[in-house]
């Protein structure tokens, strides 16, 4: 496998939209729309587009052949500190939540009283590329979570890109 380097790779976007559209009025004899329609314009909500939303959660049914099919060329590994947690869970659902990923084999339930856990997700990023991510989580001190990411896709710009969301998230 190789990977491919792009450069076209966005995370967050908040946009403002307005729908434009014309009112005509129609002629009955005819059908036709008069010439002399007015224009209006509606201010819609603001629309915020987070990193999740460039990832659709595509289960697999095994990880570790998944993972080792993948290959290690467009592999991307680094560690985070993620500060205090109220637990572990909870650090593992928040970066669930940032990557907008699928949890495989069950590994989004940590286990009470755990000091370290490990989460595997999957998912196909915008231009449909798959990725795959492993996440090891300890805590270190009392609160304090340390992670380890690691990431292969088939492009080596989106494994960037999701060390870009953890480390700007």
């Amino acid at each position: 496998m190789f990977c491919v380097k792009k450069n076209w790779l966005h995370f967050v976007v908040v946009e403002t939209s307005s729908l434009l559209h014309n009112f005509d009025q129609v002629d009955p004899s005819t059908g036709e729309a008069e010439e002399d329609g007015v224009e209006d314009e509606y201010q819609l909500e603001e629309l915020d587009v987070v990193a999740a939303d460039y990832i659709l959660k595509v289960g697999v049914s095994n990880f570790r052949n998944a993972w080792e099919s993948m290959g290690a060329d467009c592999e991307r590994v680094d560690e985070y500190g993620l500060g205090p947690r109220e637990s572990l869970a909870e650090a593992v659902n928040t970066v669930i939540n940032l990557l907008g990923m699928q949890p495989c084999e069950g590994t989004e339930v940590v286990p009470p009283n755990s000091r370290s856990h490990t989460c595997l997700l999957s998912g196909v990023y915008i231009g449909n590329i798959k990725v795959l991510v492993r996440l090891s989580f300890g805590l270190d001190g009392p609160k304090d979570v340390a992670m380890k990411l690691a990431v292969r896709s088939e492009d080596e710009a989106v494994s960037d890109a999701i060390h870009e969301i953890v480390a700007s998230g």
